[in-house]
């Protein structure tokens, strides 16, 4: 684990964020004495889109079709 006051965390950001990227625990001390701590965030996978024929055949369930008309007069 590393503390460094704000001052240090300022001279050489590009290298601590890396530190913590990598791994390493990195608090910041701020002038009250309260510390903060870099915390990666993975990233999100983009979202998957089905393809077209998988959406298009959700349009073929007559039966589906028939509960949802039904549920939108219900609702009017």
């Amino acid at each position: 684990m590393k503390v460094l006051s704000m001052e240090e965390a300022q001279e050489r950001f590009a290298k601590v964020c890396q530190e913590a990227l990598a791994g390493e625990l990195i608090r910041l001390r701020l002038a009250d004495g309260a510390l903060l701590q870099l915390t990666p965030v993975p990233a999100v996978p983009p979202p998957s889109v089905p393809p077209d024929r998988d959406l298009a055949s959700c349009y073929d369930d007559q039966e589906w079709a028939e509960f949802e008309n039904h549920c939108g007069k219900a609702s009017d």
